[in-house]
C-alpha cells in the first residue's frame, strides 16, 4: 500500500484548525495563474487527468494543484482509504510538470482559499476547476453548507461574495448542462460576478468516465482499462482496491 511519507502528511494535518494544505509535490512550472482542482479522487481517472489538460490550456493557467481532502462536505466512506488515493493521484499526474500535488484540512472552497492565499504569493489569480453538479453545490441555492465553513459568514450570499471576490471558477459541463445551463444557475444568483465564472467545454464521452464508474466496474469483475491511467490501472489491481 501506500508508504509512510504520505501516512505521516495525513496524520500531521489538522482539521479542526485553521484551514492548510499540506504539499506532497510541487509543480516545476509555476506562475501567477494557479488552477486549483479538488476531489476525492476515488480513484483519479482520465476524465480528471483530461479535465486539468484543458483548463490549463484554454485558460492559459501556470500551475494546477491536484487538491485530495482529508475532510468532505457530503462523503463520509470511499471503500479506498486516502493514503492509497494519493498514491494514485502521485502516479496519474508523474508526467505533467505543472501539476502540484496537496491535501486540504477542509472541504469547502472559502475555506481552501484562506489556505492558499497564505501559501502562494500575492497576487496569485486563484481559478477553481469544477463540473457542473460541484459548481452548483457551491451555489448553495437551500444553503446547506454555511453554518459549516470555518470561516464565519452573517449569510450565505457573503460566502459567495469573499468567495468570487478571491477566484474565478471554471466550470465544465456534463451531458446536458452546457453553457446555457451554466447561465441559467448564474441568472439565479446575483451575488456572482458573471466575468468570475468561465465556461470549459469537455467531451461527452469523457465526462462519462466517471470514478463511480470504475469502482462499479471493479466491484463488478469488468475491465476499467482507459478509463484510468495505465499506472492508475495497475496500482488499483496490485493492491485489490474495489473488489468489495
Amino acid at each position: 500500500m501506500a508508504g509512510n511519507r504520505i501516512k505521516e502528511i495525513i496524520e500531521r494535518l489538522d482539521t479542526t484548525g485553521k484551514p492548510a494544505i499540506a504539499p506532497i509535490r510541487r509543480a516545476q512550472i509555476t506562475g501567477p495563474r494557479l488552477g486549483i482542482f479538488a476531489s476525492s479522487f476515488n480513484p483519479p481517472t482520465t476524465a480528471h487527468v483530461e479535465l486539468i489538460k484543458r483548463a490549463a490550456e484554454t485558460f492559459s493557467l501556470d500551475e494546477v494543484l491536484a487538491l485530495a481532502g482529508k475532510a468532505n462536505a457530503d462523503k463520509t466512506t470511499y471503500g479506498c482509504p486516502l493514503d492509497d488515493r494519493i498514491a494514485m493521484l502521485e502516479l496519474a499526474f508523474a508526467e505533467q510538470d505543472y501539476v502540484s500535488i496537496g491535501l486540504s484540512s477542509h472541504a469547502f472552497y472559502v475555506d481552501i482559499i484562506e489556505a492558499l492565499e497564505r501559501d502562494y504569493p500575492d497576487r496569485t489569480d486563484l481559478h477553481f476547476i469544477v463540473g457542473f453538479d460541484t459548481f452548483e453545490r457551491v451555489l448553495d441555492f437551500e444553503d446547506k453548507y454555511s453554518k459549516r465553513f470555518h470561516r464565519l459568514f452573517k449569510e450565505r450570499i457573503e460566502a459567495l461574495s469573499y468567495l468570487f471576490a478571491r477566484s474565478t471558477f471554471i466550470v465544465a459541463n456534463r451531458a446536458g448542462a452546457g453553457s446555457e445551463s451554466i447561465k441559467g444557475l448564474l441568472s439565479r444568483e446575483q451575488a456572482v460576478p458573471p466575468d468570475r465564472v468561465k465556461y470549459l467545454d469537455f467531451p461527452g464521452d469523457l465526462g462519462d468516465q466517471s470514478a463511480s464508474e470504475v469502482r462499479r466496474r471493479r466491484h463488478e469483475g469488468l475491465a476499467i482499462k482507459g478509463l484510468v491511467p495505465a499506472a492508475v490501472e495497475n496500482y488499483i489491481k496490485d493492491h485489490g482496491i474495489y473488489v468489495n
